[in-house]
């Protein structure tokens, strides 16, 4: 079953770090009231919420607002070796068609 919600994501995200409800809150610098309404979805987390929770859950702001179902964030050094990958394997490709 997919999760469709940012509590959903964030329970899955502290359960995998078996993290406790006190602890996040403590981490991020909210009260353990504001964490239970956004876990209970009483109401939604501001974006500097959110990309604090990424980061102490060691996850992205993109996973827990849904835009991605990977919970592991990409580092920007890794994605830019991807792309360079990428492209060698391009250029070999295209190294290797004949001319017609």
């Amino acid at each position: 079953m997919p999760m469709t919600t940012v509590s959903e994501r964030l329970i899955y995200l502290m359960e995998n770090m078996d993290m406790k409800q006190t602890e996040l809150a403590e981490r991020i610098g909210i009260s353990k009231q504001s964490l239970y309404k956004y876990l209970h979805c009483k109401c939604e987390p501001r974006a500097e919420i959110i990309a604090r929770m990424a980061k102490v859950l060691n996850s992205s702001a993109d996973f827990i607002v849904g835009l991605t179902n990977n919970p592991t964030p990409h580092s920007t050094d890794e994605v830019h070796e991807q792309k360079i990958q990428r492209e060698t394997e391009l250029i070999c490709k295209f190294r290797k068609l004949s001319y017609e």
